[in-house]
Parts: C-alpha cells; structure tokens; sequence
C-alpha cells in the first residue's frame, strides 16, 4: 500500500496577500499589491513549501510575470524551492509581446518528488473558457503527470483550475463534465485517479459579511457532487476556509470566505486526512490544502 502527501493551493500570482484588494472583484487597485508586498508573499510561499514536504505540490495562478504581479516570477521561485522535484507547468493565459518586462503570463505548475519515476506527462485542453475583462482569453487545463515509485504502483495526479466568474457557472459545470470524461477514461485503464483544483465551486454555506452578497453571489455555485461517477468521492477541508472575497484587504470575522479547493479521487483511493492551512490569507487570497492518501 502506497502512502502519499499532496498539497494543492492557488497562488494568487503573488500578488493576492492579506493586505490586497483588486478592482475585478469590485475592490479599489487594478494592480493588487505594492512590489514590496508581492516579495514578502513570495517568501512566504517559498518557506511554506519547504516546510511542508509533500510529494505532490499541484499549484494555480503560478505566474511567470505579469502587470498585475509587478512581473515578479513566482513560477521560478517556486522551482528554487522544490529543487528535487519532476516539474510540469502550463499558461492559462500569456500575452506575449516585444519587451521581456511587458510579458503576461500566469498558469499552473504541478512538482512530483525525485523519489517517482515520471511515466507519462499530458495536458488535456478544456473545450470551454472565459475571457478576463471580456477582452484577455483564459485557456484551462487539466495538467496531468503520471507517476509510480519504485517498485510501487503507479498513480494519476491532476492539477486544474476551473473559470472563475462566469455568472450562470456554466462554462465551469462544462469543465467539470469534460474532466470528469477525461479521468474516467485514465482510470479505466487500471490507474488511481487523484485530482487536486481551485474548482471555483462551492463546498458548503458561504456566509457574507457586510455588503458582499450583492457582488459575490452569482458567481457563487455549489459542488455538484451528484456528477461524479460511482465510487468517486469529493474531499473539502472542514477545519478552515480556502478562499477569501479580494474586494478589500482580509481581516478575521469581517471578510468573506469560501470554500473552493480540494480533491476528488477515484474508488481504489482510500483517504487519511484532508486539512486547510490556515494561514490567515497572508500570502495568497486561497489557503492551502493537505490530502493524505494510501492506494
């Protein structure tokens, strides 16, 4: 019986700290974070990392640089601090133009420890997507490694990260349908399915503080765990939130949070332990979350 750690946490492109809020979610700055801010939270990431330990880091929002990062390069940071690790990563939106200083581009990361060996690396397109501002086209992804250890049998790890603000969830539901196909099919040729997301949708009641029904509440659509095939499972911390609302800075007990971030695993996954860490939102609009496994 294998035995495995996996971490999955969104990022917030390092510029999504405590003490930022950002105009698409009806916050004040366009620009989340001053650049001193986006460093403090990028060491924060780094130490995090480093203390953690998992197996599997399955990362959103990993940015290589963009505006609204200041073009710090979360996505190489993170590296450094996993250096003994397989690493697979994919843009879900870049804008790529003449000047390196000018570049756009954030997306996901997935990091296997050294200890597996890599058998197969694929990214599987998602049919639906959104457009950020109605004018900058997201791409998602279902970023899938395959990996056994030594000896042992191997396992199927995705990392995604479904649409965000799309009012009715419609694209996000067709997402979820289209990764559902996808892993069904993976474990039908006798592989372990883990898939660890920021889904953007939500597990549990999300209760509002202040006048934040009113903006967030038709972005805000259920789990829909009567989707999921026979024997698979959706796995959600119980202990702390995942996410926090981004139109103002956080503070405990007056700032909205949700739910979002998690796993679901196929029937031959048994499950130990799943856990938020509760960081209070310091570095990152999303807390991170722990699943222990054996298969």
């Amino acid at each position: 019986m294998e035995t495995l750690k996996i971490l999955t946490w969104n990022l917030g492109y390092g510029a999504m700290g405590a003490d930022a809020d950002i105009s698409l979610e009806g916050g004040k700055r366009f620009i989340p974070s001053p650049s001193k801010a986006i460093v403090k939270n990028i060491a924060g990431f780094k130490k995090f990392i480093a203390e953690t330990k998992a197996d599997v880091y399955l990362l959103q929002e990993l940015s290589n640089g963009s505006l609204l990062n200041r073009w710090h390069n979360v996505r190489k940071a993170v590296r450094e601090a996993l250096p003994n690790h397989h690493q697979s990563s994919i843009s879900n939106f870049a804008l790529p133009l003449f000047f390196d200083f000018l570049r756009n581009e954030h997306g996901m990361g997935t990091f296997v420890d050294e200890c597996f060996s890599v058998l197969k690396r694929r990214v599987q397109l998602f049919n639906a997507g959104e457009y950020y501002y109605r004018i900058v086209p997201r791409w998602d992804y279902a970023l899938t490694m395959l990996a056994e250890r030594k000896g042992g049998k191997p396992i199927v790890m995705v990392n995604t990260h479904l649409s965000s603000f799309d009012q009715k969830g419609a694209i996000r539901i067709s997402q979820f349908l289209e990764l559902i196909a996808y892993v069904r099919r993976l474990n039908k040729k006798g592989f372990p399915v883990v898939v660890g997301a920021d889904w953007n949708l939500h597990e549990g009641e999300v209760t509002f503080c202040g006048e934040d029904e009113s903006h967030y509440k038709k972005y805000v659509h259920g789990f829909p765990h009567h989707l999921l095939p026979k024997g698979w499972r959706a796995y959600f911390p119980t202990n702390a939130p995942t996410l926090r609302a981004g139109n103002r800075p956080f503070v405990n007990g007056e700032s909205t949070t949700f739910t979002v971030d998690g796993f679901i695993c196929s029937p031959e996954i048994q499950v130990k332990d799943v856990i938020a860490h509760d960081l209070g939102f310091a570095h990152s609009d999303h807390n991170p979350v722990e699943i222990t496994i054996s298969y």
